[in-house]
């Protein structure tokens, strides 16, 4: 699996639960602007994406602009994987 279908995947889970629909790449994730991702998923999430990916999300990475969209979310892990392996 590609890091878009992990995360597509989560991100499934996550709406299950709620009942909200699953968002497009471009629809926001974070409650703030609308989206499903809210402060007792985000820990969750962040957890998630280090075991998964095996990347250390720093507290300087947790910027809403690396959490806005899925697409966004996309971009941010592949970035830190590759980083790893450069």
């Amino acid at each position: 699996m590609n890091v878009q279908e992990v995360l597509t995947d989560y991100i499934r889970e996550i709406v299950a639960k709620t009942g909200q629909p699953l968002p497009t790449l471009d629809q926001p994730l974070l409650d703030s602007a609308g989206g499903v991702i809210d402060s007792m998923t985000m820990w969750p999430l962040i957890v998630f994406i280090e075991s998964h990916f095996g990347i250390r999300i720093e507290d300087t990475d947790i910027l809403q602009e690396n959490f806005q969209t899925l697409r966004a979310l996309i971009k941010f892990v592949e970035a830190k994987h590759s980083g790893l392996h450069s």
